[in-house]
């Protein structure tokens, strides 16, 4: 059976790239074409369309392309050891660490402040201000589902406070997840198959959009993917869906 192989424009356009991006990935030994055309055009089997997508995916994690070629000749089944991989894995754990940490302790010193603020609050204001403490202070990896939910509402003030709302979440719950940021956006990969979580995904993105989408630019946008869903979350409150998400992988799915 004779493999359909794919242009380098064809091959472009799945994975969302210029055709200048591929020729600079083959240029650093990352990307091969399987052929050329009588007339000297690179020709690609499909799997190159997933090569593309692990060089995309740990591009965004942070990873040089010299790591990446090591990464892949691991992945193509070259012999390397092990021990290189988990060097490569751990220099960017801790270099995420080292971005993450600032946050972590202006977090920290901002729990302290208000409480400073409460030594003698106001008799109309103490609940707010407790309210406030106890998200603060709370371990910033151990936000529920539902007080993911509760912030998301507290600050887009979203028909999301609604019954349906709510009971969106339930499907959603317990599925892996993977998160990407591209600008302002926030790209979300739900791994699943289940038509009840893209029927979920859908609504969620309908109610989303009739709360902010008042000229179209903020709306949700929701694609099929081919490991499931990707929900796109745009505008200010989007960092906000992609806390909820991470929130919601973390719990037991929907009996």
């Amino acid at each position: 059976m004779q493999v359909e192989r794919l242009t380098i424009g064809q091959l472009a356009k799945r994975v969302s790239l210029r055709p200048s991006a591929l020729r600079f990935y083959e240029a650093e030994g990352l990307l091969t074409p399987t052929a050329h055309t009588e007339a000297g055009y690179r020709l690609y089997d499909p799997e190159a369309e997933e090569t593309l997508r692990f060089i995309q995916r740990a591009q965004r994690l942070g990873f040089a392309l010299t790591d990446i070629r090591a990464l892949l000749a691991g992945r193509a089944g070259d012999p390397i050891k092990e021990g290189m991989l988990a060097t490569l894995a751990r220099e960017r754990l801790v270099a995420l660490e080292r971005q993450i940490t600032p946050l972590l302790v202006l977090r920290h010193e901002l729990g302290l402040f208000l409480r400073d603020l409460r030594a003698a609050p106001a008799e109309t204001h103490a609940s707010a201000l407790d309210r406030l403490i106890d998200q603060v202070c709370a371990e910033p990896q151990a936000l529920s589902p539902d007080a993911a939910l509760e912030q998301l509402l507290a600050e887009t003030s979203c028909v999301l406070t609604s019954d349906e709302g709510r009971a969106l979440l339930v499907p959603l719950r317990g599925h892996h997840v993977h998160l990407w940021q591209e600008g302002e956006a926030y790209h979300i990969l739900i791994v699943s198959d289940n038509p009840a979580v893209g029927e979920a995904l859908t609504r969620l993105a309908q109610l989303e959009a009739g709360c902010h989408a008042t000229d179209g630019r903020d709306a949700p946008e929701l694609r099929h993917a081919d490991e499931g869903f990707l929900f796109v979350a745009r505008g200010e409150h989007a960092f906000l869906f992609a806390r909820l998400f991470l929130a919601l992988e973390q719990e037991q799915p929907a009996a």
